[in-house]
């Protein structure tokens, strides 16, 4: 049995955030560029975003985490590619930095687990910054979530595309990037661009496949 580890902005999520995403939806794009520009460039960090995300956007209601996750350019197959890791009895979880309240839709999808940073469900609760992630907790709630079902995180699999993934990908047993940048580039098994999650995962099998065989 392996475990199936996914990122979401920019792997599930084609070419967009989940930020980006709530943004267009909220009307305030060119403030979140700004925000994460300011990440990027290494000026804030994890929780210095989310501090910002929190005053910039309050509690964001339900229904506009719908709206955005509904205008999301999901890669295709997503659906399908958790169907068939089920039929494999393995397991998939999800983790990204991104708000739970946004990612946590994701779970009607098939995935065993959700971890995405917490954010208050209401006005009266504050931000809890220790429940914001950052790139290096990947490996830990990973491990956490492999332990949960008997395995290693050798015994994983992580797709992603980014500086974010850095973290996993030097501590899973195979490494897939999925329309990935520079930063994955010494650290994929495998390297696959398009649209479609299947491809991803279909190489992930075959390389399994070889090196099993």
């Amino acid at each position: 049995m392996r475990a199936h580890i996914f990122d979401m902005d920019g792997t599930l999520l084609h070419g967009t955030t989940a930020p980006l995403l709530l943004a267009s939806v909220l009307g305030s794009v060119e403030a979140l560029r700004e925000i994460e520009e300011r990440f990027m460039t290494g000026a804030a960090t994890p929780v210095d975003v989310a501090r910002d995300l929190h005053e910039l956007w309050g509690i964001v209601a339900p229904e506009v985490a719908q709206q955005a996750f509904a205008a999301a350019p999901l890669l295709a197959n997503v659906r399908e590619v958790l169907a068939d890791i089920r039929e494999h009895d393995e397991r998939a979880c999800l983790i990204t930095m991104s708000p739970d309240y946004f990612a946590e839709q994701f779970l009607d999808f098939g995935f065993d687990a959700v971890y995405a940073s917490r954010f208050p469900r209401s006005a009266e609760a504050p931000l809890d910054e220790t429940a914001i992630l950052h790139p290096k907790d990947k490996p830990r709630v990973a491990e956490r979530f492999c332990a949960e079902h008997g395995l290693s995180l050798q015994e994983a699999i992580a797709y992603g595309d980014s500086m974010s993934d850095v973290f996993l990908f030097d501590e899973v047993g195979v490494r897939v990037s999925v329309n990935g940048d520079h930063h994955l580039a010494d650290r994929s098994d495998i390297a696959v661009q398009g649209g479609d999650l299947f491809v991803a995962y279909r190489a992930a099998r075959k390389l399994l496949d070889r090196t099993s065989g």
